[in-house]
């Protein structure tokens, strides 16, 4: 089937880094297709989670700023600051969604490759596409982490937090949730609420939550521990304010500290729900695992203690998400295979450019080159200005002035 018109930027995906690029892109006059499901992540979490991160920094970032994600909540007597519901974010991103981007198309992309000087992307319904340059902003769906004593079970027995739309079929049931960040601690509390009886499987000696933050600090306070949107710290302000500081630091440096840097714990609201309601287990490593009668049977290593079993009905890990390209299939593979790797991540330049000219990828899929801050929607804010620019400069339609955030010089640039 023949392609339709080959426009400048075709976006694969459409959650908030998708729909923040999309709307820059708009806005400079750039021609462009972007696919997907608007907020759909967002939209399938269930019902009762909340976002880790604070209202004003979780938004989808249009150039004008007008549509804040805060201004939304108070308008509807939402909580705008935290812990902000989930589902609120999403109906907020399609609302968005609705008034900036309505030229936007809910279907997917089920195959990328290269034709000569383009990309042509097949489309769910059979169609075809094409564009000069393609953005891959696909989230986080395709890179939900299993550890590999858990991978070989069958998905009856052991499955992710993100596999989850609710936890209603738990009930009655014993549960492992193994990790000891938000996302296992939101499970362990919704299959309490359910009726399951969870128990918690962390690595670490003990389990941790973050402070709460006072809405009245001293000057002093503030300057210690400025406010950003990852949270109190300079080291938090720096990479928000900097956000191309961590791209030019050495890999074997940038990358263990996107690994480490804010690690697991949950938010501090979280504290009362799990705390003295669900049990706990520390220092403990699953090291085996394998079917047993209707559930599973887990061989646990405890620090000090040795190695002992644990049987319940089901394991559900909340252990994060970890980037690899090949897990894209929707990538031709032979496109797939030439993508330069850090890791298992795409290797990218200070453009969010890979080494196949004219793809990017952005969101949790550049953090490994970029840092932290783009494991986050708050990064999307840097990322819709510095790639919308550098599209711009490709885009061949027309002639206008633009503004650098990469270098914050002026440039004639031909579109």
């Amino acid at each position: 089937m023949a392609s339709e018109a080959t426009v400048e930027v075709a976006i694969v995906g459409a959650g908030p880094y998708g729909l923040s690029l999309a709307a820059h892109l708009k806005d400079r006059g750039v021609s462009f297709r972007i696919f997907g499901k608007p907020m759909q992540t967002w939209r399938e979490m269930p019902q009762g989670m909340h976002l880790k991160s604070l209202g004003f920094a979780t938004n989808i970032y249009t150039p004008d700023g007008r549509l804040g994600f805060v201004t939304y909540c108070q308008e509807r007597g939402l909580e705008s600051n935290e812990p902000c519901a989930i589902a609120d974010f999403a109906r907020y991103g399609v609302w968005v969604q609705q008034w900036v981007l309505p030229e936007l198309e809910p279907i997917d992309v089920v195959d990328l490759s290269r034709r000569g000087d383009a990309f042509e992307l097949t489309l769910a319904n059979g169609r075809h596409a094409a564009a000069r340059r393609v953005v891959i902003a696909a989230g986080i769906t395709h890179f939900a982490h299993l550890p590999p004593e858990l991978a070989a079970l069958p998905q009856r027995l052991a499955s992710h937090t993100s596999h989850h739309r609710d936890y209603a079929g738990f009930a009655g049931k014993d549960v492992c949730v193994v990790g000891g960040g938000q996302s296992a601690f939101e499970a362990a509390r919704l299959l309490l609420e359910a009726g399951a009886r969870p128990l918690l499987l962390v690595r670490d000696s003990k389990i941790g939550f973050s402070g709460k933050m006072s809405a009245h600090r001293s000057l002093w306070a503030k300057l210690r521990r400025p406010q950003s949107g990852l949270g109190p710290g300079l080291k938090n302000w720096v990479l928000e304010n900097l956000p191309l500081l961590a791209h030019f630091v050495p890999d074997r440096w940038r990358v263990p500290f996107v690994r480490d840097h804010l690690g697991p714990q949950g938010a501090w609201w979280l504290r009362d729900r799990i705390v003295g309601k669900v049990p706990v287990e520390t220092n403990c490593s699953i090291i085996d695992a394998a079917p047993r009668g209707d559930g599973v049977e887990l061989q646990i290593h405890e620090k000090g203690v040795g190695q002992r079993s644990i049987v319940c009905h089901h394991v559900i890990a909340g252990t994060g998400f970890v980037v690899d390209v090949d897990r894209l299939s929707f990538i031709d593979p032979e496109l797939r295979h030439s993508i330069s790797r850090l890791e298992r991540a795409p290797a990218l330049d200070f453009r969010f450019q890979s080494s196949v000219p004219g793809l990017y990828f952005v969101g949790l899929a550049s953090s490994l080159s970029f840092g932290p801050l783009f494991r986050f929607v708050a990064g999307a804010a840097f990322t819709s200005r510095a790639l919308g620019y550098e599209l711009a400069r490709h885009n061949r339609r027309q002639t206008d002035e633009v503004a650098s955030p990469l270098s914050g010089e002026r440039v004639q640039t031909a579109q």
